[in-house]
């Protein structure tokens, strides 16, 4: 099982892939994401996310931001991600 996941900053797309899990710092605390998961919008604090996708683990750092996850589809909007 897989959901979608984007992540982007106000000047680019940083990722638009499926994925089979990822770990989100939200505001308190970070959020494991696995596919089928309830639906949900938060703030996004500063620290790493990282998605797993096909065995291989991406990681950024990110900064400010919101996440939304609904119909197995996860937005990451962040202020800043490198």
């Amino acid at each position: 099982d897989s959901f979608q996941i984007d992540i982007a900053t106000p000047e680019k797309l940083i990722m638009k892939q499926s994925a089979e899990s990822a770990q989100i710092p939200g505001k308190d605390g970070y959020m494991g994401i696995l596919p089928g998961h309830a639906a949900l919008l938060s703030e996004l604090s500063e620290g790493t996310l990282s998605v797993t996708s096909g065995g291989q683990t991406k990681s950024f750092t990110i900064s400010g931001g919101y996440v939304e996850v609904r119909n197995n589809h996860v937005r990451v909007l962040a202020d800043t991600a490198e």
